[in-house]
């Protein structure tokens, strides 16, 4: 890398190396890259397999900003950004698709509670 970084200083070196490896992290999670192959509507949303389309997962996190979109009670947002999950509104394994109006970001602990509330595993609760 003597060509980015002409005397070789190595904090700055690690730097570049720790954002490069961040950014391309993110692009395979969140499906992110600079020229899609396809749209949301050409993708199909079929619960064919657990896994969401690219496609779908881009507009997810563009639309919950990448943050969790949990809301309580009070309709105070969660502010989580790490950990984040994609998590079925209408579960997959009762035939819910990949929409992008059916899949939303959450962080993993209400990704949990959700599931233990869809699937009725409520004696899993945790303490708060």
């Amino acid at each position: 890398m003597r060509h980015a970084v002409p005397d070789g200083d190595l904090a700055i070196l690690i730097d570049q190396a720790v954002t490069e490896k961040l950014a391309r992290l993110e692009a395979r999670r969140f499906a992110r890259t600079e020229r899609p192959r396809k749209s949301v509507a050409d993708t199909d949303t079929t619960p064919s397999s657990r896994q969401v389309p690219s496609e779908v997962r881009r507009a997810v996190s563009e639309r919950d900003a990448d943050q969790c979109s949990y809301r309580d009670d009070a309709g105070h947002r969660c502010g989580e950004r790490e950990r984040l999950e994609y998590h079925h509104r209408h579960p997959f394994g009762y035939g819910g698709d990949h929409s992008v109006d059916n899949v939303a970001l959450l962080c993993h602990p209400h990704n949990d509670l959700l599931a233990q509330v869809d699937y009725g595993h409520l004696s899993r609760r945790r303490n708060p």
